[in-house]
């Protein structure tokens, strides 16, 4: 029986944080709607709170490279997430960061957040898109590598999961070059929903660990 009760850690930079979401909530509102319609309990972690919903917190923080993320996985994970929503590498896509080794840091980040929380099953984003062609590019690229990422990780014994956004999201969902509309938010929350619902079925959600609340 798939666990319903869901800690979630939302990972990531601007996106996962709602940077220019109407109601600053981004995907995670919708995302919480669609699951506790479908019978789950949720409860957002993180170390910032972003939005105008109460359970806003979230681990997305604006500007953040993939090794930021890293950072910022470690300010939450003694929550005890049993599910992180990992999306990073936006970023180091627009600025050019280290572009052809960025899903070895990727792979990295991952090994990070099974290590701290063995409990925890991780769905990691395949990046929506930028209209800035070079960008589009070359994330299509980095896209392309995260299965095998995935399956490597899997493979040693993790639950660990990708949810393509390109699927959800196109050129038209984007209110800048990378910033989904409220529209490709919604998009967003749909993907990861279909990526929760997937390893429900699969069994891979584990009940909560108990935490120490001070």
């Amino acid at each position: 029986m798939p666990s319903k009760n869901l800690r979630i850690q939302p990972l990531g930079n601007s996106i996962t944080f709602g940077y220019l979401s109407s109601d600053g909530n981004g995907f995670r509102l919708a995302l919480l709607d669609l699951l506790t319609a479908a019978g789950n309990t949720v409860q957002y972690v993180g170390s910032i709170q972003a939005g105008n919903m109460t359970n806003n917190q979230n681990e997305g923080h604006p500007g953040a490279v993939i090794s930021d993320v890293a950072e910022n996985a470690q300010l939450s994970l003694s929550e005890e997430p049993n599910l992180v929503l990992l999306m990073a590498g936006t970023n180091d896509m627009t600025r050019g960061i280290n572009i052809t080794t960025a899903p070895d840091r990727l792979g990295e980040l991952i090994d990070e957040i099974t290590s701290a929380v063995p409990n925890s099953t991780i769905l990691v984003a395949q990046l929506s898109p930028s209209k800035i062609p070079s960008v589009y590019e070359v994330m299509v690229t980095f896209n392309s590598k995260i299965p095998d990422i995935v399956a490597s990780k899997v493979a040693a014994g993790h639950k660990v999961f990708t949810v393509n956004m390109m699927d959800y999201v196109t050129l038209d969902d984007l209110k800048d070059d990378v910033h989904p509309t409220d529209y490709g938010y919604q998009q967003l929350a749909k993907a990861w929903f279909a990526g929760i619902q997937e390893v429900q079925r699969k069994g891979w959600i584990n009940p909560l660990v108990s935490i120490n609340v001070t």
